[in-house]
């Protein structure tokens, strides 16, 4: 597990903020069983990023995977807003398949919530801050109590 404080330039974490607390920006709440209660929007998947998000907030997304995480493959990329005092998640593996694969999660906002691993390991949601982890690696959201919304961006993928 790899904790990395400033991940992004001022710059490139501002732009981010901007896009995803635009108040037109497409949040969903899901609605099957079982699943977290939180708002998201899945930016990438199959193989292709949505088509509500601009080309601007693509190419940031783009910056992220190829310069900092130095992704070869992306699974998934989703952003997670999780509203005060909601239920912990459940404990889940982000993307469970044979071939070695990582999560990146960075916080969108300082907050008292966390990221808790099975092994007992938590990871404060400090803003600006990623925590790489295996997908396969079990772990739960911990909702904030002191802010309206926990904002965190998950990104799946596969290292070079």
């Amino acid at each position: 597990m790899q904790i990395l404080p400033n991940f992004l330039s001022y710059y490139a974490f501002d732009d981010l903020i901007t896009a995803f607390t635009h108040n037109s920006f497409p949040w969903h709440y899901p609605q099957s069983e079982g699943e977290p209660e939180q708002y998201s929007h899945l930016l990438y998947y199959d193989h292709q990023f949505s088509r509500s998000i601009s080309p601007q907030l693509m190419n940031a997304l783009q910056v992220i995977i190829t310069d900092k995480l130095n992704a070869i493959a992306t699974l998934r990329v989703k952003i997670n807003a999780t509203p005060r005092n909601s239920p912990e998640q459940i404990w889940h593996q982000d993307w469970y398949i044979s071939t070695p694969n990582k999560t990146c999660v960075l916080y969108l906002n300082d907050n008292d919530g966390y990221t808790e691993f099975k092994d007992g390991t938590k990871v404060e949601s400090v803003a600006n801050t990623a925590v790489i982890f295996d997908s396969n690696t079990e772990h739960r959201g911990v909702p904030a109590t002191n802010v309206d919304r926990r904002l965190v961006l998950n990104i799946n993928y596969f290292e070079k």
